[in-house]
């Protein structure tokens, strides 16, 4: 089974619309759109599975770049290994329990000055 990555497919396209334009290039296996838990509304990427290479092949040749109702649709192979994968995260920008950024004691943070108030009175006096 080869695993495709389709993106960029129209938000109110059936399921049944892209077996269909899938099925003219090889035979598929299974199809799976990712939908909003709430909403359940497309996402707009989903999977789909085919039986042969040949046929994922012909696939993304002929369907990736693709414009179905004003939307470009890319398809590539799926990444197999990414359950393997570990997934790189940004450290986190507060490092001690506090929740406050590390910051030595030896360094102090200045504080601004508050602004002189100065009164309208004396300007136009001048």
């Amino acid at each position: 089974m080869i695993k495709l990555f389709v993106v960029g497919y129209p938000l109110d396209i059936q399921e049944a619309e892209l077996i269909e334009i899938f099925s003219i290039h090889g035979m598929l296996h299974s199809v799976h759109l990712l939908t909003d838990k709430v909403t359940h509304r497309h996402k707009g990427y989903g999977f789909i599975e085919m039986v042969d290479q040949a046929g994922a092949d012909r696939a993304i040749a002929a369907i990736n770049g693709m414009v179905l109702k004003g939307r470009k649709i890319s398809v590539k192979l799926a990444d197999e290994n990414r359950a393997e994968k570990p997934r790189t995260f940004k450290p986190n920008r507060f490092h001690n329990e506090e929740g406050q950024n590390n910051i030595n004691s030896s360094e102090q943070v200045k504080s601004k000055r508050p602004r002189k108030l100065v009164s309208n009175i004396f300007r136009a006096e001048k």
